[in-house]
């Protein structure tokens, strides 16, 4: 019995040691290869200086072209938006900013229907975020919210990424490793959509919540920190319904920079909330002469 005892301790002993070995390992190259990811490249950013930073949902990341934004002012810019963002994630990675010394002279907010949100997050942001869960006190208390299992990823090694292998695992490990390239680098963040759907129509919501604690958050921070934050509208397709939640949304924000009929042409739609390539450069040129510029 003693030397079954023995032999399973010694076991359990030899596994965790293992699993703390690759725990390190996998975490060292998600920390140390170039970014395939946008909280990769969020991370490269640290102790840069940009002049614009920009933050939001998909209808930023695949909306705004930073190289269109350099083109015409000689200016840096950064496409942080995140697909499926919500309020509490962009105000993480508000707060992410300050965390790894990003200095930026704007940093410009995509708000539209998310407004209504004021709970939820991104499951990309957050799978995104589990190789860092341990690197400072912003990416824990998000994990702590909203990620499955909290306490086994922060506290058991390599738990994390046995529980989200499909994502974090050997393959995705493997291409960091040999430095497979994504086009998150060389486009800023900004991700194009190809093409258009036939027919365009999409709807705003029916009301509008009486505040939202996430965006007073948002600006509280903004002004501890001396942060110059602009809040915009992206475009939506002209056959985009309950448009007076715009009016109603700028009741709520009254500085909001209002840009959701600046596009004209549905052929500039991959769908009604959604700019294809050609859309994002023109809105891109457009918001630039309009905002950027004076």
């Amino acid at each position: 019995m003693k030397k079954f005892s023995i032999y399973i301790v010694s076991g359990l002993l030899i596994l965790m040691i293992c699993m703390t070995v690759l725990d390190f390992a996998y975490t060292k190259i998600y920390c140390n290869s170039n970014p395939r990811t946008k909280f990769q490249y969020l991370r490269s950013l640290k102790d840069m200086k940009i002049d614009y930073i920009f933050l939001g949902s998909s209808r930023v990341e695949n909306a705004i072209v930073p190289s269109v934004i350099y083109n015409k002012t000689h200016k840096t810019a950064v496409n942080l938006g995140f697909q499926a963002a919500k309020l509490v994630d962009i105000y993480s990675v508000l707060k992410l900013i300050k965390e790894y010394n990003i200095q930026s002279g704007t940093i410009l907010i995509q708000v539209d229907y998310i407004y209504n949100i004021t709970d939820g997050n991104s499951n990309i942001f957050q799978y995104q975020m589990i190789p860092f869960i341990r690197e400072n006190k912003i990416t824990k208390a998000y994990s702590d919210r909203y990620a499955t299992s909290p306490w086994a990823n922060y506290y058991i090694p390599f738990y994390r990424y046995c529980n989200n292998d499909l994502k974090l695992g050997f393959r995705e490990i493997f291409s960091n490793l040999i430095n497979k390239k994504t086009n998150i680098i060389v486009n800023n963040g900004y991700v194009a959509l190809q093409g258009n759907s036939k027919e365009l129509a999409g709807s705003l919501p029916d009301v509008i919540v009486d505040s939202n604690p996430i965006v007073d958050s948002i600006k509280s921070f903004s002004k501890q920190n001396n942060m110059n934050v602009v809040f915009y509208c992206a475009p939506f397709c002209k056959n985009n319904k309950n448009r007076i939640f715009i009016s109603q949304l700028k009741k709520k924000i009254p500085e909001l920079k209002d840009f959701s009929d600046v596009i004209k042409d549905d052929k500039m739609f991959q769908n009604c909330n959604h700019l294809n390539h050609s859309g994002a450069k023109r809105f891109t040129e457009i918001l630039t002469d309009n905002l950027l510029m004076k």
